[in-house]
């Protein structure tokens, strides 16, 4: 098969859902969070409005529990958003490699066996003569690799990495405001990460999820272009030198 064709295949076959990631799963899923702030407010004032007093009741103790309701809903629901964004940068390495992989699926390939990052990596090397190293995004999408198996299985090898390269992603934003204020003072704890599918110790935040879609629609964009680059050869490389 030519450069074009696997160029179109890419763009046809392989690319769809994670410009689906890019430009829509992120905002839509996270949007079921928006205003926590005005929804524990009605929370509270739920509460309070239809609490079953009596005569002995005192509406002062009853405020007091409605905002402990309140902010109980609102602690659950900032940690389930956490969790949420975790999950879904992790939900996108897996994508990334298992697009990658699926590129060996056409007959024209010997199929991809194992669908880890390095293994698919060697493969496009053999195959389309690609290093994928050399792609501009390659770094970011890297990161995320670590971000997916720090969220998969807490503190290890890749949460030290990622340690190295972003250490704001393990202080709490929550904090941020006193972090600020406090400076050089301000001591973040340096704990072992514990507990990232619960929402805490690892803080991927919309902004980071939106960086890497960016950066895996780029890798794929990366390939096409050298594929397109390349339209009139044969692929893969093996069966052309055959």
């Amino acid at each position: 098969m030519t450069g074009a064709w696997v160029a179109r295949d890419i763009r046809m076959r392989i690319m769809p859902p994670v410009e689906a990631y890019n430009e829509d799963l992120v905002r839509d899923v996270l949007k079921a969070f928006d205003n926590l702030d005005e929804r524990a407010n009605e929370k509270a004032n739920e509460f309070y409005n239809n609490y079953p007093g009596d005569e002995y009741t005192d509406p002062a103790d009853v405020a007091d529990w409605a905002q402990d309701h309140s902010y109980s809903w609102w602690d659950t629901m900032n940690s389930l958003r956490q969790s949420m964004a975790n999950l879904m940068a992790a939900g996108l390495y897996h994508l990334v490699e298992q697009q990658l992989s699926a590129l060996s699926l056409d007959c024209g390939y010997d199929r991809v066996r194992d669908t880890n990052l390095d293994v698919v990596k060697d493969w496009y090397t053999k195959n389309l003569g690609i290093d994928l190293a050399s792609l501009h995004s390659w770094e970011k999408i890297c990161e995320l690799r670590w971000v997916a198996n720090s969220v998969k299985h807490a503190e290890g090898r890749s949460s030290q990495q990622l340690r190295e390269v972003r250490p704001d992603l393990f202080q709490n934003p929550a904090f941020a405001d006193i972090r600020a204020e406090m400076g050089g003072r301000w001591l973040d704890r340096q704990e072992p990460l514990a507990m990232p599918l619960a929402g805490e110790d690892l803080f991927v935040t919309e902004d980071d999820l939106q960086a890497y879609a960016t950066a895996a629609r780029s890798l794929f964009e990366g390939i096409v272009a050298f594929s397109e680059a390349r339209r009139d050869d044969n692929f893969p490389l093996a069966t052309a030198a055959a």
